[in-house]
């Protein structure tokens, strides 16, 4: 499967984000009872911040995740936990696009290229995020990509645990998810 990922288009990607966050998978995204125009007004306000960027990531020209990349230190993250100098906060959403037809799971591939897509940046050592505790499914999809499931931590209203994936810790459960990516084809 091959992966790209470019800047979401607020206005054109309104309907799709809708689309994925108003489903019940989406109720960890805190988006669920956005309008699709409420849901363009949001992305056009994460782009017009210096330190936060959205990305639509494809696999096979499909589109499969929403990343938020963002620094940790400008975020209510950055209120909670020590923000290391190279650290940067990443939010995933797998949209159900990722699961394919004929069961082919895009989800890996989808993650992987969300990782590959931050630790591209120049500087980064560490990918940081936190997750609702509840989201047992994006804990255990970090857990793969390599992350150190951490502490139990308070943003905002929301119980989250804190994330952290260094660079070659991701390298390392790259080339396994790779691996087995290949050998089941």
């Amino acid at each position: 499967a091959e992966a790209t990922a470019r800047l979401l288009d607020p206005r054109g990607d309104a309907a799709l984000v809708h689309r994925w966050v108003t489903q019940p998978r989406g109720r960890f995204w805190g988006m669920g009872d956005q309008s699709v125009e409420e849901v363009a007004q949001t992305y056009e306000y994460v782009a017009s911040l210096p330190a936060h960027d959205a990305y639509l990531v494809h696999v096979d020209d499909r589109p499969c995740a929403l990343v938020q990349l963002y620094d940790p230190a400008q975020d209510p993250l950055g209120e909670v936990v020590e923000v290391r100098e190279g650290d940067l906060g990443l939010h995933l959403f797998v949209g159900p696009e990722a699961v394919g037809v004929a069961g082919l799971d895009r989800t890996e591939t989808a993650m992987v290229a969300a990782m590959r897509l931050a630790f591209a940046r120049v500087g980064v050592r560490r990918v940081v995020a936190e997750p609702d505790e509840r989201n047992v499914a994006m804990l255990r999809r970090m857990a793969q990509a390599g992350a150190d499931i951490g502490e139990r931590i308070r943003v905002h209203d929301k119980d989250a645990r804190y994330v952290v994936l260094d660079r070659e810790a991701f390298e390392r459960a790259e080339a396994r998810v790779l691996a087995a990516s290949v050998a089941r084809v």
